[in-house]
């Protein structure tokens, strides 16, 4: 049994179907989502000395984390937004944020992960690469975060029909380790975190010289899952906030189907997308 997964995985998958679901985990397969965030959000706080403006800081970081365009993004590009978030709304509240020195790792080109940020001599990203590890300490002791209903079933219906894959921002021992828990690794042929590359990169990988884009479903509730389908031209599920489980039931009963049949593009595809947009909010919360 693999401990965790690498690109010659993504690189050498070999189809027993002609389509491909890739799926996201935080906060699409797993009800993980608020708490892995407030996990996160505590974490800055405390680590950048925001106590005196805890409330206020909360409610701005679980709107950037939970309710925003930049739900889902990888851990180190959601604290960069968090970070700027706070600077304009609490410019005065906790110690200096590293924002110019996060900016150049996040935007460096480099896989956005811990063997990476930790090549840079910094103290600024030091702070940040200490705040990372602690948090992934404390989400590692969480009792097991449950699957929200009808995901196992549809998992189900999936490996049936199609090939599947794991495509997340979500630490890669993270990822097996939760999927395995669950009992539900065995429904995809790879789990690819973030330390093998970014959404796209790995859908990419995966779809190389196997997969017509329309035979490709991207399952995943946040923007940057539809950006990374829309990167690589293939098809988008979104697994909508506060209705996950209703989601889950429609992508097995009509998404899945549609898919099959040649038929999820166009109107079915641009209803669900506006359904999805519907819910995050491009401005943050009143003070």
């Amino acid at each position: 049994m693999k401990q965790t997964y690498s690109k010659d995985d993504l690189i050498e998958l070999k189809p027993d179907h002609d389509v491909l679901i890739a799926i996201d985990s935080d906060g699409c397969v797993f009800d993980s989502m608020s708490i892995k965030q407030r996990i996160f959000h505590d974490g800055i706080i405390e680590f950048w000395g925001m106590e005196t403006e805890a409330a206020r800081a909360r409610r701005l970081c679980e709107w950037v984390g939970l309710f925003s365009p930049w739900r889902g993004l990888n851990r180190f590009q959601l604290v960069l937004e968090i970070f700027r978030t706070l600077e304009a709304f609490l410019p005065r509240v906790g110690r200096k944020l590293p924002i110019e020195s996060l900016e150049r790792f996040v935007f460096s080109g480099l896989a956005l992960s811990m063997t990476e940020l930790a090549k840079y001599d910094d103290a600024e990203l030091k702070s940040v690469y200490d705040w990372s590890a602690e948090m992934s300490r404390r989400i590692s002791v969480l009792p097991p975060i449950p699957l929200f209903d009808n995901v196992f079933q549809t998992l189900e219906e999936i490996r049936a029909h199609a090939d599947a894959i794991v495509v997340s921002q979500t630490t890669e021992d993270a990822l097996v380790r939760e999927w395995r828990h669950a009992g539900i690794e065995h429904f995809v042929d790879v789990i690819a975190g973030a330390e093998l590359g970014s959404k796209a990169e790995s859908l990419a990988l995966a779809m190389k010289d196997r997969y017509a884009p329309h035979r490709v479903l991207m399952v995943g509730d946040a923007p940057g899952d539809l950006d990374a389908a829309r990167a690589v031209g293939c098809l988008f599920f979104p697994i909508i906030p506060g209705e996950e489980v209703a989601s889950w039931v429609e992508l097995r009963e009509k998404g899945l189907v549609r898919v099959l049949h040649g038929s999820f593009a166009g109107a079915y595809q641009d209803d669900l997308i506006c359904r999805f947009n519907a819910v995050l909010s491009d401005t943050p919360p009143c003070l």
